[in-house]
């Protein structure tokens, strides 16, 4: 199994989106990982991260599921992290036109 990772970085929009963000390799390895990348200035001030998934999650939720899985960083670190980060919900089953 493995998530797609697209990462744009354009001088008017900086982003991260991923598929598969409500899985378990997500939670224990990408979210871990951006969180490195964000902490130690490795990703642009502004970047947002957008998180793609079928679970019916809120921006809220979803950070209350990351929280136990990011470890080693102060918690106001932590905090900025989550604030850039968003979830859509939706389906990965392509639309078939009729």
């Amino acid at each position: 199994k493995f998530i797609r990772v697209y990462i744009t970085f354009i001088t008017l929009n900086k982003s991260i989106y991923f598929e598969g963000a409500s899985g378990d390799l997500a939670k224990k390895k990408t979210y871990p990982s951006l969180l490195f990348l964000h902490s130690n200035n490795f990703l642009p001030k502004d970047v947002k991260i957008i998180g793609y998934a079928r679970s019916p999650l809120t921006d809220e939720q979803l950070r209350d599921k990351l929280r136990p899985h990011l470890t080693g960083d102060t918690e106001a670190e932590v905090d900025a992290f989550l604030e850039i980060c968003s979830y859509v919900q939706g389906g990965y089953d392509p639309e078939v036109p009729e």
